[in-house]
């Protein structure tokens, strides 16, 4: 029989053990006997036990698990990439877009649908924000109008010349918070065609009255194809603030020069001073003003001018003209006849 057993001995231990082997076909008994004391005697042992037993199988265990674990966390990322994809995606202009829901893993779908119900109640706060100022502004034009036909008919003084300006002054301002509500809520649709020099011969004819009563030159020019996608009401409200601009910032009785053309563009040039390099980056900010003191106006025209060119997929530029005067130009999405 194979057999081991330990005995204690002065000093320490021994430990005698007998194996059968088998060696050229014959049976033979092999034994042995050693003396310790402590571990040490054990030391390889254990090592040769751990490596043999733990060490080696665990190696190719712990790469199956790396890889496993790997496979497992892109996958649960891959729905967190999308969704941080398409909230860099998101667009103020289309305010109807939410994020992709992925079915799992469900703590990534509840944290979309979270967000999605914040963007839903961020949406209809905006909204509400919108109908108020639109409201309100279509409110106060009727009592501005019948303040102006009261004023109009008190006896001529300097106290009535000044609540007349008041009153025209609060009645651009009213207008701009209508334009600049529309404007946010602006929807163009994508085969509207119209002809960009009809427009600016219609708003020139309109404005002229009161270009002509300030002692100003309104000219209009309309060169090559003009037609263009876009909304007929919005770029009118486009060609107005413009010239409105021009003629509050250009002194004197110089010109106001308007032109459809060449192509999808229109362009509205004064020949007053020009635009400083410091006040560039801030003319289209929404009720910015270089000097609040001197400037009758809010501050929202050019904001509404780049909202709108926004609103058609289109860009506002402005530029200091050759000879002096700053030259605003607008683009458009071109018309491509089938």
């Amino acid at each position: 029989m194979d057999w081991t057993r330990r005995e204690r001995i002065a000093g320490g231990y021994r430990i005698s053990g007998v194996r059968s082997v088998v060696q050229d076909g014959q049976q033979r008994w092999l034994f042995m006997q050693f003396e310790g004391d402590g571990i040490q005697p054990y030391v390889p042992v254990i090592i040769n036990e751990i490596v043999q037993h733990v060490v080696l199988p665990l190696i190719p265990l712990s790469l199956l698990l790396l890889l496993f674990n790997i496979f497992a966390v892109r996958r649960v990322l891959q729905p967190l990439r999308r969704a941080e994809a398409e909230v860099d995606a998101l667009d103020p202009d289309n305010v109807l877009r939410r994020l992709s829901e992925a079915p799992e893993p469900r703590e990534v779908n509840t944290l979309v649908r979270a967000v999605n119900r914040a963007l839903t109640r961020l949406d209809e706060t905006m909204a509400i924000l919108r109908g108020f100022t639109a409201n309100a502004a279509h409110e106060l034009r009727t009592p501005l109008s019948i303040m102006q036909l009261s004023l109009d008919r008190l006896p001529p003084s300097q106290q009535r010349d000044d609540l007349q300006a008041d009153t025209q002054h609060m009645t651009r301002l009213v207008g701009q918070m209508l334009d600049l509500a529309q404007a946010d809520a602006l929807a163009v649709e994508p085969d509207a065609t119209i002809d960009l020099a009809d427009i600016g011969r219609e708003i020139v004819a309109a404005m002229a009255p009161k270009v002509f009563g300030a002692q100003r030159d309104l000219r209009f020019d309309a060169v090559g194809d003009t037609r263009a996608l876009g909304h007929a009401e919005a770029i009118y409200r486009i060609y107005r603030n413009l010239i409105d601009n021009a003629l509050s910032h250009a002194p004197g009785n110089t010109p106001i020069e308007v032109t459809a053309g060449p192509g999808p563009q229109i362009s509205v040039r004064d020949h007053g001073p020009g635009i400083s390099d410091e006040d560039l980056p801030h003319i289209f900010e929404r009720f910015w003003r270089k000097d609040r003191r001197k400037s009758d106006g809010a501050g929202l025209g050019l904001g509404i001018v780049q909202r709108l060119a926004q609103a058609h997929g289109g860009a506002i530029t402005v530029e200091n003209a050759p000879g002096g005067g700053a030259l605003f130009r607008v683009t458009f999405a071109a018309f491509e006849p089938s």
